[in-house]
């Protein structure tokens, strides 16, 4: 990349920083242009340069989480031996990337519903396939260690995402403030290895 091009990607970084913070604190909708640009201590036309408005940097915010999430899972699942560990690592890496993005996710199905010819929504797909193509491949890796599943790569990919949205939205829905990650993480190994695995 060109110097300009890094600079204007860190501006992009800069700005969802600061974005994210403030749609995980607050409701998506009383979020402002404004409220951002001041924030990230930008002019709001240069905010306009950088993104045509709050749904676009919602989407590089999520997009920049799936890309993140994938380097993670490359590096500590893909890049050990010890299958059942990789698995387990598997687990905590998706149920604390849907923690941290639950709020932007759910807004982001509102928003297509609500606009299902939004150009923004292709880019968050075709990360989210590559994301699925590497869960892919460590189930297929766990599959070569000698693991036999019931399911087959998808299916159980579908479940466990399920699974772990299921547990997210209860939390919401129910209001627990406790520190419910290891009993959540504890729930969905035992479903993997009790409930999933032949």
């Amino acid at each position: 990349m060109s110097r300009k091009e890094l600079e204007r990607s860190f501006k992009k970084d800069l700005v969802g920083d600061v974005a994210f913070k403030l749609f995980r604190s607050k409701p998506f909708d009383r979020v402002s242009m404004d409220e951002i640009a001041q924030k990230a201590e930008f002019g709001k036309g240069t905010l306009y340069k950088l993104f045509s408005g709050k749904e676009e940097i919602m989407v590089h915010v999520i997009c920049r989480g799936i890309a993140n999430l994938c380097r993670d899972l490359e590096e500590q699942c893909l890049g050990t031996s010890d299958v059942p560990q990789a698995l387990k690592l598997l687990l905590g890496l998706e149920y604390d990337f849907y923690t941290k993005y639950s709020n932007l996710v759910l807004e982001l199905v509102f928003h297509q519903s609500a606009n299902s010819e939004s150009v923004f929504l292709e880019s968050v797909r075709v990360q989210n396939q590559q994301h699925m193509n590497l869960l892919e491949r460590i189930f297929e890796q766990a599959r070569t260690a000698g693991m036999q599943f019931r399911l087959d790569n998808h299916e159980l990919i579908q479940a466990l995402n399920a699974a772990i949205k299921g547990l997210i939205i209860n939390r919401i829905e129910q209001s627990i403030l406790d520190d419910s990650r290891e009993k959540d993480l504890e729930l969905l190994n035992t479903m993997l290895w009790t409930g999933l695995l032949a």
